[in-house]
């Protein structure tokens, strides 16, 4: 339909839901990768669970509130992977594209104290 071709989320399996990202590069001086590219080639990682945001710069213009996994561009082809918010803070792990799959999956599944 009409959304779907508009480029909106209509199909209720899609991984999107819950993965989010900044404009990242080309349209961000700041940036240091494509988040919305990588973002969409490690869609299928540990689908459900925490909500992901791909941040091209160390600012995360737009995270979501919450607990999330927060995945941030290095500048060197290598993202950060960690879980934040709520009190879940987890030191960064940082990876190359190849192997962000898993810990994105390991990420995701990460339980949280509530408050």
């Amino acid at each position: 339909g009409a959304p779907a071709a508009a480029g909106l989320v209509t199909d209720p399996a899609s991984p999107w839901p819950g993965v989010g990202a900044c404009t990242g590069r080309p349209g961000c001086a700041k940036s240091l990768a494509d988040v919305r590219a990588d973002a969409t080639a490690h869609l299928a990682a540990g689908a459900g669970g925490l909500p992901v945001y791909w941040s091209g710069c160390e600012r995360r213009c737009g995270h979501p509130r919450g607990t999330w996994v927060d995945v941030v561009a290095t500048g060197d082809g290598r993202y950060d992977v960690a879980v934040r918010g709520a009190g879940a803070d987890v030191p960064p792990d940082r990876r190359a594209l190849p192997e962000l799959a898993d810990a994105l999956a390991a990420a995701r599944t990460i339980t949280t104290p509530t408050k």
